[in-house]
């Protein structure tokens, strides 16, 4: 009986001691990742169940105007992306400025510059990183890649003749496209009273209606315009970036040519 309960005790043991030596240490005790990332045998890898935001982006273009002779640039940013917060997030220029976008929040899963200042000189090209923030902790790098590109700020002549506006130029070599606007003179918070946002590059002129809300372009009602009150007539030629298809939208332009006139209603 003796032997037997010895012999019992001693493979006990034994099977203790294969058991510790077995048992693994874990490889992720102390390793703290990045958000967005879940630690696996030692080594931080993208956590596949977390929101990638494969929706965010980030884009810079030059505008660049027509300000009374003088040739005017201005740096435009935009970003974006569904659940994209303010704090936290920002665009580092190629020289390694930083801009919070913050500063020119635009609403929730947008936002854009409109506040850096115009200047006489090219705003600098390269390489613009952005660093996003999302409501889910999570945070994105993108980049958006501004070239020397430019082309020139068209030359048009705008007429307002009873109930027609009429906008005739000389066509713009690289232009991809023209968009139209009638404005106020304070465009903060507004929306244009009429736009076009994409007529083809092989556009001269165009002419549009001021009496009915009906023509394709109004985005407010005609009878919203003040008799007596001068407003801003604009036309904008576009270039996209290389590769881009052209679109009426504002992401993945280059440059923004634009000459603006006032005329009295």
């Amino acid at each position: 009986m003796k032997n037997i309960v010895r012999t019992l005790i001693l493979v006990t043991a034994v099977a203790t001691t294969s058991l510790t030596s077995c048992k693994k240490k874990n490889q992720c005790d102390n390793v703290t990742c990045e958000v967005g990332q879940v630690c696996d045998d030692g080594t931080c890898i993208v956590d596949l169940n977390q929101d990638q935001h494969d929706d965010a982006y980030g884009d810079v273009l030059i505008k660049k105007m027509n300000m009374m002779g003088n040739i005017k640039y201005k740096l435009v940013v935009f970003a974006g992306g569904a659940s994209i917060i303010e704090p936290g997030s920002k665009v580092i220029t190629p020289n390694g400025t930083e801009h919070l976008l913050s500063d020119f929040w635009a609403g929730s899963g947008s936002l854009r510059n409109m506040d850096i200042p115009i200047q006489s000189t090219k705003p600098e090209v390269g390489t613009y990183k952005f660093i996003l923030k999302f409501s889910d902790d999570f945070t994105k790098e993108v980049t958006n890649e501004l070239t020397s590109t430019e082309i020139d700020v068209p030359t048009v002549n705008i007429t307002h003749a009873g109930n027609e506006v009429t906008l005739s130029w000389t066509p713009v070599a690289g232009a991809d496209f023209y968009c139209i606007k009638l404005t106020e003179l304070d465009m903060v918070n507004t929306k244009p009273f009429f736009k076009r946002a994409m007529l083809p590059a092989s556009d001269t002129s165009y002419t549009f209606n001021t009496t009915t809300s009906a023509m394709p372009g109004w985005m407010r009602q005609p009878s919203e315009l003040s008799s007596g009150t001068s407003y801003w007539v604009a036309l904008a030629a576009k270039k996209v970036e290389a590769g881009q298809a052209p679109n009426g939208g504002s992401k993945n332009f280059q440059v923004s040519a634009t000459t603006k006139q006032q005329i009295q209603w």
